[in-house]
C-alpha cells in the first residue's frame, strides 16, 4: 500500500467503499471528507489555548483524517487514536506516523484506558472525530457495557416514554463528556442531526449541557457522505464557560435555534390544541414480517402456493427451494428456523399497504399473517381483533422527520416504515377507553374529538381533517423543521376550520374486526 503522509492526499469517502455495503451501514463506516475535518478543527480551534502540553484525542479515528489534520493545525500535540477496524488502524498508523494509535473497541474492553495513559498529568484535551452512527449499535446486545452507558447519564437526565441510548454516536459523546468534565478541554464530534433535536436524545443533550458548555452547533443537512441521505452536525463543546455559552432550554433542550413563529405557533397549538396522540388514543406500530424475502409479494396466488411448497420441503431440501425461489442466500438461517407443516389458510393473505411517510405509497403487495411465521407479530394483531382490517385508519409518524400523515381507505395490514404508526377509526370500546377490549367498536377519539365529529360531520370527517392539518403549511413550513423531531403535535379545534363537504359515514365492519376479551398488549 502507498504511504499515506497528510491530510490532503486521501480521498477519505473511498476508503469506506472497500467495505461491503451492509456492513458500512450495520457499523456507521463512513469516512470523513477532508472540507468537513478542516472546518471542524477551525470551529475548535478558537478554544485551544496557545501554550501549555496538548492532546489530540480521537476515540474512533478511522484511516486518520482527524489526526493527520490535526498534526498539521497543532503541530505541538501529542495524538492519539483508537479504532476497532484493523484495516483503517494500518492506514491510520501509515499516514500519521506520530500518532499512538491502538487497535481496540473504545466502548468496550481495554482500549481507551490504555491509549488515555499517554496524557500527561494536566494536559488540554481535545477530542474530536468522526464517531460511528448506524442507527442501532451492537452495544445494545451486551447488557453489562450497556447498562455503564446508561450510568453514565447525569442524574437528572431521565429517559421517559419514548427516549432512549441506541446509536453508537450517543455512547462516544457520553465517554468523551465524562472524561473531559474534570479537565480542560474541548470536544467537536461530527454526529448524526438527531443529536440536535430529536426527542429520543433529551436525555443526552440534558448530560451533555451539564457537563460541558456548548460553543456551537452547526446543521450539515444531508447527503454529506457519499452515497447517503442522512442528517449530519458538528458541534463544539468546552469544560470552560467563559465567554459566549448557548444555553438551550429545557424540557427538550434543543440545540437549534427556533423562529419567533415557530415558537409562537408552538405555544398556540400547545395551549388551545390536543396531543395528536391523545386526540387519537389507539395507535399501533405497523406491521413487519422479518422476513419479506418469502412472506410478501406483488402476486397473492404466487405467495400462497410459495408457502404451500415450503411446508412440504423438508430441511435437507431448504437450499434447493431458496434458490428456485431467488432467497438471497443471508436469509437461510431464518428459513431454517421456521417451523415446516403448517396447513396455509388462504384468509391469512392480506393486502400490505407500503406506506412511505412524504413519499407515494406506491403498489399494494400482499402478506401472509401468521404469528408462526412472523416473529414477535403479538404486540401489532392484537388477538381476535385485527386493527389492521379496518377500512379507514389514519396513517402517521410522531416526533420524526418528515412528519406527515394520510388517511388510507382500504382493507390491509400497514407496514412498520421507521416511525410509522397507524391508527383505526374503529377500536374496541375499551381498548379506546381503558386498554382492553370488549365487543363493542367505537369511533376512536378521545371526548373533544367525538364532540369535533358531531360539529364536523362524524369521526371519519376528523381523521381526514387531522390528515389535512399535519399536511397544511403551517405544520410543513413553520412548526414541524423547528419542533417536529422533539415534540408531539397538538392538534387545534378542529371544529373551526373549513372543511370539505363530508362523505357519508360508513358504519363498523364486524365482519373484518373480530373483537376479544382479552386484553391489548403493548407496544
Amino acid at each position: 500500500m502507498a504511504r499515506l503522509t497528510t491530510a490532503q492526499s486521501v480521498d477519505e469517502e473511498s476508503l469506506g467503499e472497500r467495505f461491503e455495503s451492509r456492513a458500512r451501514q450495520q457499523g456507521g463506516i463512513y469516512f470523513t471528507p477532508g472540507w468537513l475535518v478542516q472546518q471542524v478543527l477551525e470551529s475548535v480551534a478558537r478554544f485551544v489555548p496557545d501554550e501549555g502540553t496538548l492532546v489530540v484525542v480521537d476515540p474512533a479515528c478511522g484511516a486518520g483524517a482527524f489526526l493527520a489534520a490535526a498534526a498539521e493545525r497543532f503541530p505541538r500535540a501529542t495524538l492519539l487514536g483508537c479504532e476497532l477496524e484493523a484495516a483503517s488502524v494500518k492506514d491510520c498508523r501509515e499516514r500519521v506516523p506520530k500518532a499512538t494509535v491502538v487497535h481496540g473497541d473504545a466502548l468496550r474492553g481495554p482500549a481507551m484506558a490504555k491509549l488515555l495513559k499517554e496524557v500527561p498529568p494536566g494536559a488540554f484535551e481535545l477530542w474530536v472525530g468522526n464517531p460511528p452512527y448506524n442507527g442501532r449499535s451492537a452495544l445494545l446486545d451486551d447488557k453489562e457495557a450497556f447498562a455503564r452507558m446508561q450510568q453514565l447519564l447525569a442524574p437528572e437526565a431521565k429517559l421517559a416514554k419514548g427516549q432512549s441510548l441506541r446509536d453508537d454516536f450517543a455512547f462516544f459523546l457520553l465517554v468523551a463528556a465524562q472524561r473531559l468534565s474534570p479537565r480542560e478541554g474541548a470536544l467537536a464530534f461530527v454526529t448524526s442531526a438527531s443529536l440536535l433535536d430529536a426527542f429520543l436524545y433529551g436525555p443526552l443533550r440534558q448530560t451533555l449541557l451539564t457537563r460541558l458548555a456548548l460553543r456551537q452547533a452547526v446543521d450539515l443537512g444531508g447527503g454529506i457522505f457519499r452515497g447517503t441521505k442522512v442528517r449530519t452536525c458538528f458541534t463544539v463543546w468546552t469544560t470552560g464557560r467563559e465567554g459566549d455559552v448557548l444555553s438551550p432550554a429545557p424540557p427538550q433542550f434543543r440545540l437549534k435555534e427556533e423562529s419567533a413563529e415557530a415558537t409562537a405557533l408552538h405555544a398556540q397549538w400547545t395551549k388551545e390544541g390536543e396531543p395528536l396522540t391523545k386526540l387519537i388514543p389507539v395507535s399501533l406500530p405497523g406491521l413487519k414480517t422479518r422476513f419479506d424475502e418469502l412472506l410478501t409479494d406483488a402476486d397473492p396466488e404466487k405467495l400462497r402456493l410459495r408457502l404451500v411448497e415450503l411446508m412440504k420441503t423438508p430441511k435437507n431440501g431448504l437450499a434447493a427451494f431458496a434458490k428456485q425461489h431467488g432467497i438471497p442466500e443471508s436469509c437461510m438461517k431464518k428459513l431454517e428456523a421456521l417451523p415446516t407443516g403448517l396447513e396455509i389458510d388462504p384468509a391469512k393473505v392480506r393486502a400490505f399497504i407500503r406506506y412511505r411517510g412524504a413519499q407515494s405509497r406506491g403498489p399494494t403487495a400482499f402478506c401472509y399473517v401468521d404469528r408462526q411465521l412472523i416473529p414477535r407479530g403479538d404486540h401489532r394483531l392484537q388477538r381476535g381483533w385485527d386493527p389492521h382490517q379496518g377500512r379507514c385508519k389514519l396513517v402517521f409518524n410522531v416526533r420524526e422527520l418528515p412528519l406527515w400523515a394520510e388517511l388510507v381507505e382500504e382493507a390491509g395490514c400497514v407496514t412498520a416504515y421507521q416511525h410509522t404508526r397507524f391508527a383505526p377509526l374503529w377500536v374496541p370500546r375499551k381498548a379506546r377507553d381503558e386498554g382492553s377490549t370488549d365487543e363493542t367498536l367505537v369511533p376512536n377519539l378521545s371526548p373533544r374529538g367525538l364532540e369535533w365529529a358531531e360539529q364536523l360531520g362524524g369521526p371519519r370527517v376528523v381523521f381526514a381533517e387531522v390528515a389535512r392539518f399535519i399536511r397544511s403549511p403551517a405544520v410543513q413550513e413553520l412548526w414541524a423543521p423547528a419542533f417536529g423531531a422533539s415534540e408531539e403535535l397538538c392538534v387545534p379545534d378542529l371544529s373551526v376550520r373549513e372543511s370539505e363537504t363530508p362523505a357519508p359515514e360508513a358504519p363498523p365492519e364486524p365482519t373484518t374486526c373480530q373483537p376479544s376479551a382479552q386484553p391489548l398488549r403493548k407496544s
